[in-house]
């Protein structure tokens, strides 16, 4: 990410978001580079799409694997820039019954709310199934990070929970 944001310079400002505790570790081919998303998950006849920001990647990928269990075959987009969307992977995403967008920010006018604009645009403003998670407007008492996660159902339970409520 640093690489990419050094050589992204004279486009403009960039911004590279560290969450607080531990980072998920992946092989040196599994890092993607540039703007564009990665679909880390494909499976056949997805019915739901994931669009994991950050941190949130993890949990999201946990919680396909969950879903796969459950007979519910789920695509995962590791979202890399929030700015410019990568229109791939919207239109993709605009291909499936349910989309879930993930991040660990604040939900209202959050990345989120825009990802799930642009699926509905990509959708010829037919798909209303697009559920917005993130971090409500609120007070939240003080406690580790991914208990808070959990707490708000922003963990692999929580996403997985919320998926399948949303195909039912």
């Amino acid at each position: 990410m640093l690489t990419d944001a050094i050589g992204m310079l004279d486009a403009g400002p960039v911004v590279i978001r560290y969450p607080k505790g531990t980072a998920r570790n992946v092989a040196d081919s599994d890092v993607g580079s540039g703007l564009n998303a990665r679909k880390l998950l494909a499976p056949a006849n997805a019915k739901a799409c994931i669009l994991a920001v950050g941190k949130m990647v993890a949990a999201s990928l946990d919680a396909a694997h969950t879903l796969d269990s459950r007979g519910i075959p789920t695509t995962v987009w590791d979202v890399r820039s929030c700015a410019p969307l990568d229109q791939a992977m919207i239109d993709d995403a605009a291909r499936h019954s349910v989309v879930i967008t993930v991040e660990d920010g604040i939900r209202d006018g959050g990345i989120g709310m825009t990802m799930a604009d642009a699926v509905h645009h990509a959708a010829g403003g037919e798909h209303s199934s697009v559920h917005v998670l993130g971090i409500p407007t609120q007070f939240i008492p003080h406690a580790k990070p991914d208990s808070i996660l959990a707490r708000l159902g922003l963990d692999a339970n929580g996403i997985a929970d919320r998926i399948t409520s949303s195909l039912s």
